[in-house]
């Protein structure tokens, strides 16, 4: 947030008119989305189910908070209006009932329904004909595949302006509360670069720097621009990784191994994530449920499209590892991913929990599952990092469960209560999680190393208390 009292900030409205809005340094969420719905109502008539998307001039997605940078009239944020609705009636139902309204007979719209049901089979017919002909061209490309080679295709051609990443950057990179929306996604590629280079990697195993740039570029292009899961969110998994082996010192304890299989894995955990989680694949049987047989199809398909990457020359940052250490590697990667699915959270944390007493160093076991717990507790910490960066990032992950569940109630699919925006809240979904998920797993963690009371637990709790007083506000207010 600015220093100063207020700022402005200019938006182009559904693409027809530039408004401006004024926000307070001392604003909450709240108070700024409905200044935002206030602007956005000049232009459209607004209703309960209108959401209201705020983007970039580049075209990235930014929460509507306190926390949005002042803008210029000639680069104004682009606040798109969408309406959420129930699904339409079936053009045959509708016709049916028009039809009934009108005094037609039972039997006479049966037969039309039949008439019409008919002509639909045969429109659907030729639209798999269609795409079933397309699919062809590309029968023997996996996803994983087909997707890469698109996040490959002109890289030459991206211009990459170099960052200079300050001493001063790079402390603050160790620590938890490091502000990733002071950032382009550009910049954090190099400050990636810093953290390879301060664990010593680039050395030890002979990273070409040209090479491991063109890596973390087609890694970016990888990442689709979902409000949540995004490159942004990859880097800031990453970060957290290096951040708690610093404040701990777990660093001085690693191997240079377990260092690669950290950084590689929290880059990768996520590639190409569709925005929609593992419940909605399955129930829509999706291509990626069917290649995986609904086993963690997500975080199979992102390992897979990390190998994919890393199998191309020009992206292969492992190209110099010695035929046993690549194998170790790339065990501990898909182990590391695989854990982040949270069907797998109670597995992997009452693993840890029956030796963390006992934790013992030397142990193969006991320190592939820390590993895995790493990775877990740098995928959940955004409660972490002080409210300011966090809370744009709960916004973003609620606007994507919102959207799926939105989509699951179109399609005729399950959906999950916590993803409904007509029955959660963001105070009541963020006490939840951190009482029930965070800090059980954060204290299991800190059984084994040290320092992450006051570093990491505590601004949880402090989370946790906020969250739980706005949630007292509320019904006291009630």
């Amino acid at each position: 947030m600015p220093a100063t009292p207020g700022y402005i900030v200019h938006v182009l409205v559904d693409g027809k008119t530039l408004e401006s809005v004024e926000i307070s340094s001392h604003a909450s969420t709240s108070e700024v989305q409905a200044a935002f719905r206030s602007i956005a109502s000049i232009t459209e008539g607004l209703r309960d189910s209108t959401i209201l998307k705020l983007y970039r001039p580049d075209g990235v997605l930014v929460p509507i908070g306190p926390h949005i940078p002042p803008t210029t009239p000639d680069t104004p944020y682009s606040l798109r209006i969408k309406e959420v609705s129930t699904p339409p009636i079936p053009p045959q139902l509708q016709h049916a009932i028009d039809a009934l309204k009108a005094g037609k007979t039972v039997i006479d719209e049966i037969h039309d329904i039949r008439k019409g049901l008919s002509s639909v089979k045969s429109k659907v017919e030729q639209l798999d004909a269609f795409n079933n002909a397309y699919k062809q061209k590309d029968v023997n490309k996996k996803p994983a595949v087909a997707r890469v080679e698109k996040a490959s295709d002109k890289l030459h051609e991206e211009v990459l302006t170099p960052f200079y990443v300050t001493a001063d950057i790079l402390e603050s990179l160790k620590t938890p509360s490091f502000d990733v929306w002071k950032y382009k996604e550009s910049e954090l590629i190099f400050i990636l670069i810093e953290i390879f280079r301060d664990l010593g990697l680039l050395e030890t195993y002979h990273i070409d720097r040209a090479t491991l740039i063109r890596f973390l570029q087609v890694v970016r292009r990888s990442y689709n621009p979902n409000p949540f899961h995004n490159f942004r969110h990859c880097f800031c998994v990453t970060q957290m990784m290096y951040a708690i082996i610093n404040v701990t010192g777990f660093r001085e304890k690693m191997t240079s191994l377990e260092k690669l299989v950290l950084t590689v894995a929290c880059i990768g955990h996520d590639l190409d994530h569709p925005g929609t989680n593992n419940a909605y694949q399955i129930n829509a049987g999706t291509e990626l449920a069917t290649i995986y047989n609904d086993s963690s199809p997500l975080e199979n398909h992102h390992a897979a499209m990390l190998y994919t990457i890393l199998k191309k020359p020009d992206t292969n940052i492992l190209v110099k590892l010695s035929e046993a250490d690549y194998k170790e590697v790339r065990k501990l990667i898909i182990l590391c991913i695989l854990g982040t699915d949270m069907a797998k959270h109670g597995e992997i944390i009452n693993k840890f929990k029956s030796f963390y007493e006992n934790f013992n160093f030397e142990d193969v076991n006991h320190r592939q599952t820390l590993l895995q717990m790493i990775v877990k507790c740098s995928d959940i910490s955004n409660e972490v990092r002080p409210n300011t960066v966090a809370e744009a990032w709960v916004d973003n992950l609620l606007e994507e469960f919102f959207c799926q569940s939105d989509r699951e109630k179109a399609e005729g699919l399950p959906t999950a209560p916590f993803m409904d925006r007509q029955k959660v809240t963001k105070p009541s979904a963020q006490v939840g999680f951190i009482g029930f998920v965070m800090i059980p797993l954060f204290e299991a963690l800190a059984k084994v190393l040290p320092n992450l009371e006051e570093n990491v637990l505590q601004p949880i709790r402090n989370a946790q208390k906020y969250y739980q007083g706005l949630i007292d506000a509320s019904k006291a207010s009630s």
